[in-house]
């Protein structure tokens, strides 16, 4: 089921949050794939200092930095015509994805008079109760340096104290043994679909060349040993010359059968171990460092 999309459009504006000569004005723009109840009169309650403006206009206008190769930079234009539209200073876009028992978080802060990106936090965490709200909560707090200990407290009822002694199910290690013994296993196991389908018919077609290379050396092979016998048990004439073409022409494919298989057979070696480090390094990643904690305020100030 297509999940509906509601974005929140804040204009938020924080007094003392920078040590500048004008009060810094920040647009906040949340998209989530589904409802968050109260957020809006939640977060008005918590940052009373703040004013909020609401709108619902704007959609998709930020995407996953993940997919982009200059991040810092990617947005210039749109950001600095969005400061202009709205006079702020700033620009706070925060994303949350749902999945099963899990919600994904990312978040970016612009500077609207360079345009860059200064910040970029994202985090993956359980869907623990109030669990939105209150991390939206830290990151605007974070931002703003606007800290309550209430929020911690409530994430931490989630975090193991101890995440070194956290058993995985799945493993890089699990990954890369699985490939080693049949090549794209390692991928799927890391749900990793499209490269198991890759690798496992590259190195069936590989193994399927050697096969068939093999079979032709076997024949020409054959071939040349009977009509060398028939070569030397006749003294036609014509027949001698006929054996011995026919023997030059299964030599020659015996040669290049030959090299085919141990070229493919190099290839599928080397594809083998490829295979499975390449499942090592996309393998499902222990999620020990469950957030991530950073400190904005001063670049933010730099900006």
């Amino acid at each position: 089921m297509k999940k509906s999309l509601i974005i929140s459009v804040w204009l938020l504006i924080i007094g003392k949050a920078y040590s500048l000569d004008l009060e810094p004005t920040i647009l906040v723009l949340n998209q989530f794939d589904r409802q968050v109840p109260k957020v809006d009169s939640t977060l008005i309650s918590n940052f009373s200092k703040s004013f909020f403006e609401f709108e619902s206009t704007l959609n998709q206008l930020f995407g996953e930095l993940d997919q982009v190769d200059n991040p810092a930079a990617w947005r210039m234009g749109l950001v600095k015509e969005l400061g202009i539209k709205h006079n702020v200073n700033f620009i706070l876009f925060n994303r949350i994805k749902h999945e099963e028992k899990r919600f994904f978080m990312e978040g970016q802060l612009y500077n609207t008079r360079s345009g860059g990106l200064i910040h970029h936090r994202k985090i993956d965490l359980a869907n623990y109760v109030g669990g939105q709200i209150n991390e939206l909560n830290l990151w605007v707090g974070d931002a703003f340096d606007h800290k309550n200990r209430e929020w911690n407290d409530n994430r931490e009822s989630i975090l193991f104290q101890n995440p070194e002694e956290i058993e995985h199910e799945k493993t890089p290690m699990g990954a890369a043994m699985r490939s080693l013994i049949v090549p794209g296993w390692g991928q799927a196991y890391s749900d990793k679909k499209t490269s198991a389908k890759i690798w496992a018919g590259t190195e069936s077609s590989l193994s399927l060349a050697i096969l068939i290379s093999f079979l032709n050396y076997d024949k020409a092979t054959t071939g040349y040993l009977k009509n060398l016998e028939n070569y030397n048990n006749t003294d036609n004439e014509k027949e001698v010359a006929e054996y011995k073409a026919q023997a030059e022409s299964d030599w020659d494919d015996h040669v290049k059968f030959n090299n085919l298989m141990i070229a493919f057979a190099g290839a599928t070696g080397t594809g083998w171990i490829a295979n499975s480090i390449h499942a090592w390094i996309v393998g499902p990643k222990p999620l020990k460092n469950i957030y991530q904690k950073w400190d904005p305020p001063s670049s933010a100030e730099s900006g």
